[in-house]
Order: C-alpha cells, then structure tokens, then sequence
C-alpha cells in the first residue's frame, strides 16, 4: 500500500515536471525549483476558534431539530425540513475544521519554479494550473523561514493573477519549500533584472 502510494506521488511530480518543461519557451531555463511541503501550520488552527463553536451549534440545531421531528410523530417532508436545514452548516462547519490539514491533501502536487524571466506556480489536480509572474509584475518581496531553512517567500504584484481556486490576488506565494532562502535568492535576482 505505501509502494502504491508512492507511486502515485511518482507519477504526479512526473506529470508535473513535463508541464513544467513544456511551459519553458526556447530561450528559457530553470534557476531554481521545489515541492510545496506537506506540513500541517499551526496559524492554520487559528480557525477552530469560530469552528468549533459554528459546528456545535449546527450540530445541536439538527438533532434538537430532528428530536422535536420524530417526538411529535411528524413524519412528513415538511416536518424534516427544520432538521434537514442544519445539514448544509453542519457541513461547511466540517469544512472549516479540515481547513488546516488542507496542505496535506496537497502534497506533491504543487511545483513552483524560477526561471531567468519569470515566477511560475504548476497546480495539479483535476485540471493544471499555472500561474505566470513575469520580473517586471514583482515587487515587493518578504522570506518566512524556519529553524529548519524551510520557508515561503511572498511576492507582491503589480497586477492581479488568478490562483488555482479561481480567487484574485495581487500576491503571489512560494511556500513552505525546503531551502527558502535559494527560492528568496532567485526571485531577488530575477526582479533586479527587470
């Protein structure tokens, strides 16, 4: 099972380093690479302090709901329909608490990249994405890192791009890498450029 897993993991970063060869132009090449890391932050839990309460409540809605239903012998559609309503909250409440182990799902699956002319970010699940930030879009540049030289670096831009979720930014993250401070090196670099 952990060999078929891997396996997988094999193809996926395959796929996504043939994407990211056939994303090259003639004249172009990588300065530097890396896999987003699977790792759990522990900012991420920040959201449990609205979860929790949000999904105990939808909770308790739906069973005192469902308990009021069938005590009352009321077995119509209409009569489920107070407790069927608490579904939808219990279900974004459900969401909200995965929210944190979100970059584990992600694992393997995201490539960033360097190249002497622009930022890219290769995002592989149904469909892939990629991002493009050309040097001259780049501006102001922060580096997160760790103990351990792990980190992110975020990029400001001068123009909005669309990430993978269909959502706006006029930032762009590579993070949490290995080895933060080559990523930081070779985005520097490639802003002094332009």
């Amino acid at each position: 099972m952990a060999g078929n897993a891997r396996n997988m993991h094999g193809t996926v970063r395959q796929r996504l380093d043939l994407a990211l060869m056939n994303e090259l132009r003639d004249d172009e090449h990588v300065v530097w690479q890396g896999m987003k890391l699977a790792r759990i932050e522990p900012k991420g839990f920040g959201i449990y302090l609205f979860a929790i309460p949000w999904t105990a409540f939808a909770l308790f809605w739906t069973a005192i709901a469902a308990w009021g239903t069938s005590a009352m012998g009321d077995g119509d559609i209409i009569g489920w329909a107070f407790p069927l309503f608490g579904t939808p909250f219990i279900l974004i409440g459900l969401g909200m608490l995965a929210t944190p182990f979100v970059p584990l799902f992600q694992r393997g699956r995201i490539l960033f990249a360097v190249t002497a002319q622009r930022v890219l970010k290769l995002s592989l699940g149904r469909d892939l994405t990629v991002n493009s930030v050309p040097a001259s879009r780049i501006g102001d540049i922060v580096r997160r890192e760790s103990s351990d030289g792990s980190g992110s670096v975020e990029m400001s831009l001068s123009a909005a791009i669309t990430d993978f979720n269909g959502k706006k930014s006029n930032q762009m993250t590579i993070g949490r890498v290995d080895n933060v401070r080559a990523a930081y090196q070779a985005v520097l670099d490639l802003s002094q450029q332009a």
